[in-house]
């Protein structure tokens, strides 16, 4: 009798324990998702999406600079420029050589007669009116004339070739915006001369880049695609989606951490670079990774 109590009771207290093992056992799934902790909300930071210190390819003096700070300046629109007096005169030479046609069409005139003149000298000889030396003479001229054609094309082939490279040492002269930014800083004036040194430091904010570190307990959670809600500090009710799009593959050792970079659309640019922000990974986005890693093999 105390035997049968005593093994009654034990199978009441393995209930729980049996029931877990089944639910483990019917879905992997789930029991993954309860044993792995919610991401926890992250610091943050919001910052650029890249800065270009602009300078110039070749040294010179600044002629003028059509920006100032915190101006907005699209891509490829011209931020500066230096003095190309000499680069703008080689282009109008280069340019008035190019366009000379008459070396061409006299050699294309003479060419043409002394077609015509060898035609008629074989005709005589043929008919035993010239001696052969006359006809010899009358091919020579032909081949020369020909040779004497094709050498002016050459030339003004050349001539197009100048004015190219000169119009290009003109475009040196042009300083242009690789991006679509802001003006954080100018470093110089009108009348400076430049060498290796930037003109300007612009930032592009659209998209922004939002970096967060990470506990390394949660190293593969993250992944690439993966949204996130981000609060900036200037208006945390203001929440923003952002995409990751990088997870470091090294973490710190003696922080424990990595880092993970995601972009920020800002098409409006109403949100500012230089925050701090907070941000939380959507439960879905969690999920599906977190389901992808539990049912690959």
């Amino acid at each position: 009798m105390y035997c049968s109590q005593k093994l009654i009771i034990k199978s009441a207290l393995n209930r729980p324990v049996i029931a877990s093992l089944m639910l483990a056992i019917s879905s992997p799934l789930a029991w993954s998702q309860q044993s792995q902790p919610e991401l926890p909300p992250l610091d943050c930071v919001i910052s650029p999406y890249q800065t270009v210190d602009l300078a110039s390819s070749v040294p010179g003096v600044l002629n003028k600079i059509y920006v100032e700070k915190s101006d907005f300046i699209a891509k490829g629109k011209i931020a500066a420029t230096l003095d190309a007096g000499v680069e703008q005169a080689s282009v109008v030479l280069a340019q008035a050589r190019a366009d000379i046609e008459s070396e061409v069409e006299v050699s294309k005139v003479n060419h043409a007669f002394d077609q015509r003149r060898k035609e008629r000298i074989d005709a005589l000889y043929e008919k035993k009116s010239v001696s052969f030396d006359t006809k010899d003479q009358a091919e020579r001229e032909f081949n020369l004339s020909a040779w004497r054609l094709q050498q002016a094309l050459d030339l003004k082939h050349i001539r197009q070739l100048e004015l190219r490279r000169a119009q290009e040492q003109l475009k040196q002269k042009i300083i242009r915006t690789p991006i679509d930014g802001y003006v954080l800083q100018v470093f110089k004036e009108s009348g400076e001369y430049v060498e290796d040194q930037p003109i300007m430091r612009i930032a592009q904010l659209d998209p922004l880049y939002v970096e967060a570190i990470v506990p390394i307990e949660f190293y593969g959670r993250i992944s690439a695609g993966m949204t996130a809600q981000v609060y900036p500090e200037t208006n945390v009710q203001q929440q923003r989606e952002a995409v990751v799009t990088i997870v470091d593959k090294v973490g710190d050792a003696a922080s424990g951490t990595f880092a993970v970079r995601l972009n920020l659309p800002n098409p409006d640019y109403q949100l500012p670079a230089g925050l701090k922000c907070s941000m939380k990974f959507t439960p879905a986005a969690a999920t599906s990774v977190s389901s992808a890693t539990t049912m690959a093999p």
